[in-house]
């Protein structure tokens, strides 16, 4: 507009020659026509820096949750830590428990034995007493019979004695081993309880963290769409701006930048773009 208003002057003053009043209309003129363009190169400048705030300020806010990102993950390790320490207490502590149930078994088992040992012997020492006083009664009768009875009895007595201590003996070897099999069965189904609920929450934990990835990610994607976005209106907002026709003429001294505040202008010499 400036340029074509210097250029209609001059083309006037060519045709009909140039007065003193019309030399000092068209240096005014110009000097308008500069000054508009001072404003419009001001209004530009404001536009670019603004458009610097905003990408610094993104910065700051990506630097901000790349912060908080690190943290959260620093306390969540030290939460992991927590809970392995936590859970090899409680393994210690019920290993403990059940090497002295086993311990209690054994010393009942051994109890067990010295008391059938025991009430054998008793048995025993009865019947032989028995086996003795019997043959005392007979001894009167008949003495040969008796020594013959006796040296037989004391044979068979020997003989049952001898298959009774074998039987035994065959007993108790049985007896621990029956007993040994039901302790490594026990301490296997614990173990495998164990290694079953160990395995469970380390499922749950993973799962639980494969979906606070997820949340972080799409939150993360989130983020950069809002920013994008702004970014993209912006850019839209800048390029109606700068349409032919629809920058306005400012009055000379002050200047509107996007934020609605003004900026002042020199009106005797220009201003470069920041």
């Amino acid at each position: 507009m400036a340029s074509a208003d210097a250029g209609e002057i001059t083309t006037s003053s060519q045709g009909n020659g140039l007065n003193q009043s019309q030399m000092q209309s068209n240096l005014a003129a110009a000097k308008e026509a500069r000054k508009r363009s001072e404003l419009d190169a001001q209004l530009l400048a404001n536009r670019i820096a603004l458009l610097k705030q905003e990408e610094e300020k993104a910065w700051k806010k990506i630097e901000e949750t790349r912060t908080r990102v690190h943290k959260v993950t620093e306390v969540r390790e030290q939460n992991e830590q927590k809970s392995a320490a936590k859970e090899e207490f409680y393994k210690n502590k019920w290993d403990s428990i059940r090497a002295a149930q086993n311990q209690n078994q054994q010393n009942r088992e051994k109890s067990r034995a010295v008391r059938d040992a025991a009430r054998n012997g008793l048995m025993e020492a009865r019947q032989s007493n028995a086996a003795r006083s019997k043959q005392q009664s007979h001894q009167i009768l008949c003495q040969k019979k008796e020594r013959e009875a006796k040296h037989r009895n004391d044979n068979l007595d020997r003989g049952d004695m001898i298959k009774q201590k074998k039987e035994e003996a065959k007993r108790r070897l049985e007896d621990e081993r029956l007993a040994a099999l039901e302790r490594s069965r026990e301490d296997y189904e614990q173990r495998a309880a164990q290694e079953d609920l160990l395995r469970s929450r380390t499922e749950a934990l993973v799962s639980q963290m494969e979906k606070e990835e997820m949340e972080l990610i799409q939150r993360l994607q989130n983020t950069q769409t809002v920013q994008r976005n702004a970014y993209e209106e912006l850019e839209a907002a800048l390029g109606q701006s700068l349409q032919p026709g629809m920058a306005s003429v400012r009055s000379p001294g002050s200047g509107v930048n996007l934020m609605g505040g003004k900026v002042p202008i020199d009106t005797d010499e220009p201003r470069p773009a920041a």
